[in-house]
């Protein structure tokens, strides 16, 4: 099993590219492998719906 650590959406001129950090987990909940990388992809469609929308209530969280 996989449990993901880390998300991160990094703005790439108007392209958002998407990196997901993660844990590999046993049977029994114990870590297998530590930190391990997944591909990065670009958001598109739904996904990119739903990275904007963050993306637009993080700025009104800083006032921009």
């Amino acid at each position: 099993m996989k449990a993901v650590k880390m998300i991160a959406i990094i703005n790439q001129g108007g392209e958002y590219a998407i990196s997901v950090t993660y844990n590999e987990i046993d049977e029994n909940g114990n870590i297998v492998k530590k930190n391990a990388k997944a591909e990065t992809f670009y958001a598109v469609g739904d996904v990119l719906d739903q990275v904007k929308a963050i993306e637009s209530d993080v700025l009104g969280r800083l006032g921009v």
